[in-house]
């Protein structure tokens, strides 16, 4: 029972301890950064929408392209921080958001309005420009037509025209009530004028006045969609929402130095408990060592016992030295094991058409021995020379008939293409099984000189039912041999084929390999493929002992880390480069002469 209660106090404080751990894990600040981002796109896209209204006074707003553009953008920026807000759990963010995203709607409504108030405005601008120059050349006409008393009269409008031309469009870019005055009196001069001209050019001016008396009235009404619009809060809203966001991660931030200093105290709590515990323990190993030299004295045969375990421990360090080779053995041959399946297609394959050929070899030989005792037959009767003409005769004809039917049959050449088949059939299934016996043979201290690309190949050969529905890009460049251990180097290789072949899709994947020469001292070889990736926060893992992504009975979870103490202890290196969703590539970079040959 005391153990037992000792067993649950233990789980309860180690449980306190992974909590207080857990609570100060470091906060999301991709979350941080991905908000203040969306911040940032808000901000830009208000401040290309005040540019553009700015522009709107000399011009046209935005066309309705670019303003579909904007409201994509600003419907991701909204929804990005509306997916942020609800993973934070902050109901109060949540609707800051949503009453945010109001605002920018509030906002596009009042870029619409001022769009066709700036329309209307600057339709009325094109009209007064061009009424006032067709009534300048009826003026003209009369002027020339009579020059007696309306000369002066005429003079006088014309020089009026003219100045309402710049006025006018002075009124258009920058309106006042200074200009508005100066065109209203124009208008009043201009229907005075009406009554004392000729009837040609009345309706011309009264034009005129009408077109003027639009542009004075739809400016107004412009000024004020703009007033409306420039000074709209969006910016303020926004500021203020970014706020609202500093302050809940900042309350976060808070929260985990909290539980920080909680778990600095708890763990020197747990420290003094510790040391508690093993001055407990202390004291009873002295209790211990008392009772075990008062058994050594009573005991003759200890020393004896002890040489023999000291044997034991010394052929158990021996075996330990083993132990390194045998696990890379062993990764080595669970490799294999996990392809066996397709080897054995591999090989069932080129045996299955040697058997048929063998069969349709045995087929004939009935053919073929019939025809050789015949053939022996006749050629006894010639030897004999008992038989009669006729016997003789017919024994030839049979044989003759024999030959022709076998002829007939191409039997010969059947016979060539099956054994032909067959030959090649036990070439094909010889070169397989070299390959897995030059893979698998266990040669630690053995160094050669190796061609590289040869063992890519090899390795390809032994993994060619798992790649053969990859599409497999070979790069082959021109590199020297290297001195290193082959079947160390093969597993290597096999390694990351079998990784790039598990990472891409059936029928689609494609994997590169490309062998370099890095320099004057060593050379690399690439195995990328274009499967999902590797996630970033699983990179810096990747060569650990026992980490696999993989599901349970997949990966021992040691392949990449024997692979890359089998690069290390050549002298050379291996990396990797990994982009989710885009692929990845592996780099293995070995000198020309390796560390393994220097030390042989």
């Amino acid at each position: 029972m005391r153990r037992f209660l000792v067993i649950v106090l233990a789980f309860l404080l180690a449980l306190l301890l992974g909590f207080l751990v857990y609570m100060t894990q470091t906060a999301d600040f991709g979350r941080q950064v991905r908000v203040n981002e969306q911040l940032a796109n808000l901000r830009r896209l208000d401040a290309k929408w005040n540019e553009s209204i700015l522009r709107a006074r000399t011009g046209a707003l935005a066309d309705e392209e670019m303003q579909r553009v904007s409201r994509d953008q600003l419907g991701r920026a909204i929804n990005g921080l509306s997916q942020e807000a609800r993973a934070l759990e902050d109901l109060v963010l949540v609707a800051n958001v949503a009453r945010l995203q109001t605002v920018y709607d509030e906002k596009l409504m009042l870029m619409a309005e001022y769009g066709r108030a700036t329309e209307v405005s600057a339709k009325a601008l094109s009209s007064v420009l061009s009424s006032v120059p067709s009534a300048q050349a009826q003026i003209r006409d009369l002027r020339a037509a009579d020059p007696g008393a309306l000369r002066e009269r005429l003079e006088e409008v014309r020089m009026l025209l003219d100045r309402l031309s710049a006025t006018s469009m002075e009124f258009s870019a920058v309106s006042g009530e200074r200009l508005a005055q100066e065109i209203e009196q124009a208008e009043f001069k201009l229907l005075a004028a009406v009554d004392v001209l000729p009837g040609a050019i009345r309706d011309t001016l009264r034009q005129t006045v009408t077109t003027l008396r639009a542009l004075r009235e739809a400016q107004p009404r412009r000024d004020q969609a703009f007033a409306r619009l420039y000074y709209f809060p969006t910016a303020p809203r926004t500021d203020a929402l970014g706020t609202s966001f500093a302050q809940t991660f900042q309350g976060a931030l808070e929260q985990r130095e909290l539980y920080r200093v909680y778990l600095v105290f708890y763990s020197a709590a747990l420290l003094v408990l510790l040391a508690y515990v093993g001055a407990q323990l202390f004291r009873s190993y002295r209790v211990i060592n008392i009772v075990n030299l008062q058994l050594k004295r009573a005991n003759e045969t200890l020393e004896q016992k002890v040489e023999l375990r000291t044997r034991e421990l010394s052929d158990a360090l021996k075996h330990l030295k083993e132990s390194e080779a045998m696990l890379v053995q062993s990764e080595k041959m669970s490799s294999l094991g996990q392809m066996v399946a397709g080897v054995a297609h591999e090989i069932n394959t080129p045996l299955a058409y040697v058997k048929s050929s063998l069969e349709s070899v045995q087929a004939q030989l009935p053919q073929l021995s019939a025809l050789a005792v015949q053939t022996e037959r006749l050629l006894e009767m010639l030897q004999s020379g008992n038989a009669t003409e006729d016997e003789v005769t017919s024994q030839f004809t049979q044989v003759s008939n024999m030959v022709r039917e076998m002829r007939e049959q191409e039997a010969v050449p059947t016979l060539e293409r099956l054994t032909q088949d067959g030959v090649y059939g036990i070439g094909q299934i010889s070169d397989l099984v070299l390959n897995l016996k030059d893979f698998s043979r266990l040669d630690r201290t053995k160094v050669t000189q190796f061609d590289l690309r040869a063992g890519m190949e090899s390795t390809l050969k032994i993994a060619r039912n798992l790649v053969k529905t990859r599409n497999v890009v070979k790069r082959f460049g021109e590199i020297p041999l290297v001195s290193c251990s082959p079947s160390q180097i093969n597993q290597v290789f096999l390694n990351l084929v079998t990784n790039a072949a598990q990472a891409t899709k059936e029928g689609s994947g494609t994997i590169i390999i490309t062998t370099r020469r890095v320099g004057d001292r060593e050379v690399a070889i690439d195995v990328e493929d274009d499967g999902h990736g590797i996630p970033p926060e699983v990179l810096p893992k990747i060569f650990d002992p026992f980490f696999t992504t993989k599901d349970v009975g997949k990966g021992t979870g040691l392949g990449l880390s024997i692979a890359y103490k089998i690069v290390e202890e050549h002298g050379g290196k291996i990396t990797v480069e990994s982009k989710t969703g885009q692929g990845t590539r592996f780099t293995v970079t070995l000198p020309i002469q390796s560390a393994m040959a220097r030390a042989a």
